[in-house]
């Protein structure tokens, strides 16, 4: 897969699969992929990488105004496209798919007595010893 942002072409990563995922979903498949965990309120989204095969691989984030581009780069096989798990659609090889930061936003509620940290590092313990 090869990626660009804005137009700049940031490389080409042979992988099993690349993830993008906003604040609330960092914490999923982007951060069991190695991929840093966003907290609430960052506008953004971040891209990692499914078992790059390559140790120069890694997360980026992106800021919200940007066009994330994903190219297909095998000359032979599509590229199955997923959204929250689900399959949408295939990236035939050669073929560019486009990721914008939506405008469309949802609201978190948050109960009060912990804080977005708090309830981080008691569901995954503490980020570093």
């Amino acid at each position: 897969l090869a990626y660009s942002v804005e137009g700049e072409q940031l490389g080409e990563v042979r992988c099993d699969g690349l993830v993008v995922a906003t604040p609330a979903g960092s914490t999923g498949y982007n951060l069991a992929n190695g991929g840093p965990v966003l907290a609430w309120g960052v506008e953004g989204f971040v891209v990692s990488f499914i078992a790059p095969h390559s140790l120069t691989a890694r997360a980026l984030v992106v800021a919200p105004g940007d066009l994330l581009t994903i190219n297909n780069a095998s000359r032979e096989e599509p590229v199955e496209v997923h959204v929250d798990g689900r399959p949408t659609c295939e990236l035939p090889p050669g073929e560019d798919l486009h990721i914008e930061f939506g405008g469309p936003r949802g609201t978190l509620a948050q109960m009060p007595g912990a804080s977005f940290y708090h309830r981080l590092r008691e569901r995954f313990g503490r980020l570093a010893r």
